[in-house]
């Protein structure tokens, strides 16, 4: 009596070559590519990856602040972009493995798939935010300035498949690089924020990240002074000049204010969890991670009518002027469990269990359409685990 044959499997391999910090991410743009990352190895891929992050941090340990410090974290950036540089090049002639790869003009190394997903407020021209916002343009306006960079051009002409964040960033994709490109909302942790009651009695807190001039703190002052003094605002996140010019406004005029500077997550967690109003004062926000995030803690968001929010944020809860932004704060401040219910709903769109799923088709996908040939055909067993280098 024969037996029954296993089933012999190719292990696929994945090269990374990304701009992200994908072992400690602290942006949303570096958890994408973490998810990525982890998805593929619960799949069963080996996964290699050239992390720029990674690679100056271990060519640069504990560098002191200093000028000489900056120079040689700078010749260590410019040798990491070198090393994925060559990396990729020598991969993608190979046609062995699948290359996922950060999208950045400045950063054109060869892959065959990419995720869009631009940083918020420097493609606006609302640049009358004071601090370093005109000189973050500009860099932007220069990073994506494709003449000044050759090899982009090629390179980006050679990705099978162009992945962005929202249907804003496609339209930007599509006017900045001429490229098409398919729609990959980002992964949200909505889990972490189911846990709180929404029918509780909240505290008449506005909570706000990322206190900079890019982000849109500057206009906070003005806002706070059409809000009634009931109302507390605490902020979170690393401060730049405008946000730090924003704090001691606040304390010349009063205002009661709490800045808690840079917090774990758990803590992000506990704040949206008790806040009952939370703002996004950035104009052109390409996603709103922090958005999705507070409707699943059932923290009203508030938005600016711009960018990618409105896709999916009600338009009662997007304002255009810093009066209508306050008058939506009194408004919202008291709403009931009900309402907050009916936003949670919507934040369950982005959960990252979809991402995962709709991400692993794309892969597929592009699997599919560049018929890779494995540069190790020695069958493995379905149990064999996977291994990041």
């Amino acid at each position: 009596m024969q037996g029954i044959s296993q089933e012999k499997v190719i292990h696929p391999k994945v090269d990374f070559i990304v701009l992200n910090d994908t072992r400690k991410p602290t942006t949303g743009g570096d958890y994408v590519y973490a998810v990525m990352k982890d998805e593929l190895v619960k799949q069963g891929y080996s996964i290699s990856e050239m992390s720029v992050p990674c690679l100056v941090k271990h060519m640069t340990p504990q560098v002191p602040k200093s000028y000489a410090g900056r120079v040689l974290s700078l010749s260590a950036e410019a040798l990491a972009y070198l090393g994925c540089y060559v990396y990729s090049l020598r991969e993608f002639s190979r046609r062995s493995r699948l290359i996922i790869t950060s999208s950045c003009p400045t950063f054109p190394v060869f892959g065959h798939l990419t995720y869009h997903q631009p940083k918020a407020g420097v493609c606006t021209d609302f640049i009358r935010q004071g601090g370093n916002t005109l000189k973050r343009k500009i860099g932007y306006r220069i990073q994506e300035n494709e003449s000044l960079s050759p090899l982009w051009q090629m390179e980006k002409r050679l990705i099978t498949l162009h992945l962005s964040n929202s249907i804003f960033t496609q339209k930007l994709v599509k006017e900045i690089y001429g490229l098409d490109s398919s729609l990959l909302y980002p992964p949200v942790a909505v889990a972490k924020y189911l846990a709180r009651d929404l029918h509780s009695k909240r505290k008449p807190y506005v909570y706000i990240t990322r206190p900079q001039a890019i982000t849109g703190i500057s206009t906070l002052p003005e806002i706070v002074k059409l809000l009634p003094r009931n109302i507390k605002i605490i902020m979170t996140g690393r401060l730049d000049e405008a946000g730090k010019r924003v704090l001691r406004i606040l304390k010349s005029l009063g205002k009661d204010f709490e800045y808690l500077g840079f917090v774990e997550e758990q803590v992000k967690i506990e704040i949206l969890g008790r806040s009952s109003v939370f703002i996004n004062l950035a104009a052109n926000e390409t996603f709103g991670i922090t958005v999705v995030e507070a409707l699943a803690a059932g923290c009203i968001p508030l938005a600016h009518n711009s960018g990618a929010i409105p896709e999916f944020l009600p338009s009662v809860l997007l304002f255009s002027s810093v009066k209508e932004c306050a008058e939506k704060i009194v408004m919202q401040i008291d709403r009931d469990g009900t309402f907050r219910e009916q936003l949670r709903s919507i934040s369950l769109k982005f959960d990252e269990p979809i991402f995962r799923r709709n991400f692993m088709l794309f892969v597929r996908q592009t699997e599919s359409h560049l018929k890779l040939e494995p540069e190790d055909k020695t069958p493995l067993s379905s149990t064999a685990a996977s291994q990041v280098n």
